[in-house]
């Protein structure tokens, strides 16, 4: 634990136990809704340095006292803010019949891409944070693993069928490639950078299916497709 979350952590707040989720009625899980929409907008009002839980309480309507009810301090409530930012990454989509390879994985950058420009902000201070603080490093980390693992199964799910390159690992093949989607969306949507989205999704897709050597217009019935 670093000296800033120590610093964090020794500040008094309210001896109330957290409740659980499944302990919680139906008053208590709209107020806890509640916190994490106000915990989000102070958040990316404020960055994560400056926001106090007072003013979490307070845009969401509470006492300051009810926020230990939900959660333990600021970090407890960031991380859960992040997990249900993660989530949303991670929501079932429909996909077309009959697209192609390139076509889903082409589709999973794009819907990446859409969801990350609504949450850009929380991203860009997940980032930052885990530069000093070694528990939103662990957050970061796992936030990315379940990127990883999913594309991860896609492509040896790939080579079992003969369509991708069978001597590429496909963990790190799935790592390289989720870092170089993951980053470039960072770099366009965070920092801001200069782009065309549409010749540079397409450009990120042809370079997931370059780099593994898939055939682009087979099939992707029965596989897959990568959520990056």
């Amino acid at each position: 634990m670093t000296a800033s979350t120590r610093a964090r952590r020794a500040a008094p707040s309210v001896d109330v136990p957290k409740r659980a989720d499944d302990e919680l009625t139906p008053r208590g899980a709209r107020t806890k809704a509640a916190l994490l929409a106000a915990a989000r907008a102070v958040f990316e009002r404020d960055g994560f340095l400056n926001a106090r839980v007072t003013d979490i309480a307070e845009q969401a309507g509470v006492a300051h006292g009810t926020f230990y009810t939900y959660f333990h301090d600021k970090d407890d409530i960031f991380a859960a803010v992040v997990r249900t930012i993660d989530d949303d990454f991670h929501e079932p989509a429909p996909r077309p019949a009959g697209e192609t390879l390139y076509e889903a994985i082409h589709h999973a950058n794009c819907r990446y891409y859409e969801t990350y420009a609504g949450r850009g902000r929380m991203m860009g201070i997940l980032e930052q944070v885990a530069t000093f603080d070694d528990d939103m490093r662990s957050l970061r980390r796992d936030v990315r693993r379940r990127f990883v693992e999913r594309s991860e199964r896609a492509i040896r799910r790939w080579q079992d069928a003969g369509l991708a390159d069978p001597t590429v690992d496909p963990h790190y093949a799935a790592s390289a490639l989720g870092s170089m989607v993951d980053r470039s969306v960072y770099l366009w949507l965070v920092l801001g950078e200069p782009h065309d989205k549409d010749i540079a999704l397409d450009t990120l897709s042809r370079l997931w299916v370059n780099a593994l050597q898939l055939p682009p217009d087979h099939p992707a019935r029965l596989t897959e497709s990568p959520r990056l």
